[in-house]
C-alpha cells in the first residue's frame, strides 16, 4: 500500500490527518492555548507588534515570535478560531522534513535511515500530541534541529560563513520563541565536536570552529536583540528587566519553585519512547550500535547533556524534552536499520497487542461503566472509535512488511489512528469543559452593556479574551475587601467566580454559570454580593 505514493507525500498525509482531526475534536485548550491566543489578540487590537499584552499589562514570559506569527495568519486569512492553530504543527511537518535532512548527512551511505527517521519522530505519542498543540516547544523543536542541522553540514561539508549564518539565525529564532533555553540545545553538542568528529578522515582546525560558533551565537544575539531593545525601551522598566532578567536569571529561580526529584525525567522513558520501544527490532539494533560510528557519537553529544542539564535542575516539565525527540528519532533508525535479519511481518507484534488490548477497552467501556457504575459520562463515549482502532491494528497485522520502512510506516499509521481514537473519545464527552467560548461571549455581552467584570482569583490566565475577542481588560480581584469595594463602586457589574460544589450557591446568587474543566465558572451580580454579605464566607480566590 505504501508503494503507491512517495514517502514524502504520506507524510504529509498522515500529518494532516492528524492535525486536522485533532483541531476539530477540541477547542482551545485552556490555560496555555487561550492564554497564547489572548496575547496575540491584545496585541493585534493594540495594533502593537512590539510589545505583548495580556489583560492590558505587559506579558515577558515569552517572547514574541509566536504571536507576530498568529498575527500573521490572521493579516492574511481575517481574524479566525483555525489559522493561528495551525502554526505549531507546521512547524512539526517541518521538522520532520528537517529530521531527514540530518539523517542524510549523518549517514548518506544508509538511505534507510533517512526514510525511517520522519515516521518514527511523527509515530510518537508524545510527539504527535505537543504537534497539535498550541505553544512554543514544537518551534523551539524546529529551531534546536535547524541549529543541529547546521552544525552537521559544518562538519561534513566545510567551515563556511553562510552556514555559520544559518546556526546564527537558528539560535536567534528560538531565542524569539522561548528564550535564550535555544543554547541549552545547541552549545553542547557544538562543544563536544572534538569527540564525535574523531573519526572524521578530515580533521579540523577547532580554532576556526570555536571562532565560528562565537560568531553564530553573537549573529543570533544581535537578532534578537533588534526586538529585545525597542521592546525594552517601549515595555517600561518592569517589562525591560523582565525580559532582560527574567528569561534567564529568574526562571531558573522560579524552575527551583517546583522541585522534583533527578530522576523524574528516566522514569518517562517508556512514555517518549512508545510506541517504539515495543518492536523487538528497536531493541536488537540498540543493542548492535557501535560507538565508532560518527553519526552515533553526534546524537548521544546531543541528547545525553540536555538530558542531564534538565534532570538537574529541580523545575521540570514533560514539555521541555521536546526539542531532544529528533534525536532519539535518528537513533531509533539508526537501531532498526542495523536489524538486517528479521521477519518484519511480525516485528510489530508487541505494538499490535498493546493497541489492540487498547481499542477493545474502548468498545466495550460504556458496557463495562454501564456494569460497574464507574462513571455516568463514559456512557456517552462512542464505540466507533475502539471500532476503528481494532480496525486499523488488524490491518497491521495482517500487513505484509517486508522491511523496516514499511513496518515503521504501518506502526506510524496504526499509532496515529490510536491518539485519535482515544483524544476523539475523550473529547467526546468534555469538549464542553475545555470550551471557553460560551463564558468568553457572555463576558462580550455584558462589556457591551457598558457593565464592569472581575475575576475572583489570584490570577486571570487570559482564558477569555481572545475567545471573546474582548477589548477591555478584566479586573482582577484577590481577597473579599476588595471584591466589596469593587461591587460597591459598580453595582452593575458582576464578578466572575470558580466553584468545585454547586451546593454553595443558590440559583439566585449566580446569574450564569458554565462548566470549566474540573469545576464551574459563575457569574455573581454586584448586586447580589451588596445584598448577600454572607457570601464572604463562602468565597475563596482561586
Amino acid at each position: 500500500m505504501i508503494r503507491l505514493f512517495p514517502v514524502r507525500l504520506w507524510l504529509a498525509f498522515l500529518w494532516a490527518i492528524l492535525v486536522a482531526v485533532s483541531l476539530a475534536a477540541r477547542p482551545l485548550f485552556p490555560i496555555d492555548e487561550t492564554r497564547y491566543a489572548s496575547v496575540a489578540w491584545e496585541m493585534w487590537v493594540r495594533d502593537d507588534f512590539l510589545v505583548p499584552y495580556l489583560n492590558g499589562e505587559t506579558y515577558s514570559h515569552k517572547p514574541p515570535l509566536l504571536f507576530w506569527l498568529m498575527q500573521l495568519s490572521w493579516w492574511l486569512f481575517g481574524v479566525n478560531d483555525w489559522s493561528h492553530r495551525i502554526i505549531a504543527p507546521l512547524f512539526s511537518l517541518a521538522t520532520l522534513y528537517l529530521s531527514q535532512s540530518v539523517a542524510k548527512v549523518l549517514w548518506p551511505d544508509r538511505n534507510q535511515i533517512e526514510e525511517l527517521t520522519p515516521f518514527i519522530l511523527l509515530g510518537f505519542f508524545f510527539w504527535m500530541v505537543f504537534s497539535t498543540l498550541t505553544m512554543f516547544d514544537i518551534m523551539l523543536s524546529f529551531f534546536a534541529l535547524l541549529g543541529i542541522y547546521s552544525l552537521v553540514i559544518l562538519a561534513r561539508h566545510g567551515l563556511s560563513l553562510k552556514r555559520w549564518a544559518l546556526l546564527g539565525v537558528a539560535i536567534s529564532g528560538g531565542v524569539l520563541t522561548k528564550g535564550p533555553v535555544i543554547l541549552l540545545h545547541v552549545l553542547p553538542v557544538a562543544l563536544l565536536a572534538p569527540w564525535w568528529l574523531t573519526l572524521q578522515q578530515t580533521p579540523l582546525r577547532w580554532q576556526y570552529w570555536y571562532g565560528g560558533l562565537i560568531f553564530a551565537v553573537s549573529t543570533g544575539a544581535l537578532i534578537a536583540l533588534c526586538w529585545a531593545i525597542p521592546a525594552g525601551m517601549a515595555g517600561g522598566e518592569a517589562y525591560r528587566n523582565a525580559i532582560f532578567l527574567g528569561q534567564t536569571s529568574g526562571r531558573v529561580v522560579d524552575s527551583f519553585a517546583h522541585k522534583l526529584p533527578f530522576w523524574w525525567y528516566l522514569q518517562l522513558v517508556p512514555l517518549l519512547l512508545f510506541p517504539w520501544f515495543l518492536m523487538k527490532p528497536f531493541w536488537a539494533g540498540l543493542a548492535k550500535l557501535n560507538l565508532q560510528d560518527c553519526g552515533i557519537r553526534f546524537c548521544l553529544a546531543w541528547l545525553l547533556p540536555v538530558f542531564i542539564a534538565f534532570s538537574v535542575i529541580s523545575g521540570k516539565r514533560i514539555h521541555y524534552l521536546l526539542p531532544l525527540m529528533p534525536a532519539l528519532a535518528l537513533l531509533a533508525a539508526r537501531a532498526l536499520d542495523q536489524v538486517t535479519e528479521c521477519n518484519w511481518r511480525h516485528a510489530h507484534v508487541g505494538v499490535t497487542a498493546i493497541l489492540g488490548f487498547l481499542g477493545v477497552v474502548l468498545v466495550l467501556l460504556p458496557w463495562m461503566n454501564d456494569h460497574f457504575h464507574w462513571w455516568e459520562e463514559l456512557l456517552s463515549v462512542s464505540p466507533g472509535w475502539g471500532l476503528v482502532l481494532c480496525i486499523s491494528v488488524i490491518g497491521l497485522r495482517v500487513s505484509v512488511g517486508n522491511k523496516a520502512s514499511e513496518s515503521v510506516v504501518y506502526v506510524c499509521i496504526v499509532s496515529i489512528v490510536a491518539a485519535l481514537a482515544v483524544s476523539s473519545g475523550y473529547f467526546e464527552i468534555k469538549s464542553g469543559r475545555y470550551d471557553t467560548v460560551p463564558p468568553a461571549q457572555k463576558i462580550a455581552e455584558l462589556m457591551a452593556e457598558q457593565r464592569q467584570i472581575a475575576f475572583y482569583g489570584n490570577k486571570y490566565h487570559g482564558q477569555f479574551h481572545f475567545t471573546g475577542r474582548l477589548t477591555q481588560p478584566i479586573a482582577v480581584i484577590g481577597n473579599y475587601r476588595d471584591l466589596s469595594n469593587f461591587a460597591s463602586q459598580h453595582p452593575t457589574g458582576y464578578v466572575l467566580v470558580e466553584y468545585k460544589d454547586s451546593t454553595v450557591f443558590s440559583e439566585s446568587t449566580l446569574t450564569y454559570h458554565y462548566p470549566f474543566k474540573s469545576h464551574n465558572i459563575g457569574f455573581v451580580s454586584c448586586k447580589a454580593l451588596i445584598d448577600n454579605p454572607r457570601l464572604s464566607s463562602v468565597l475563596q480566590p482561586s
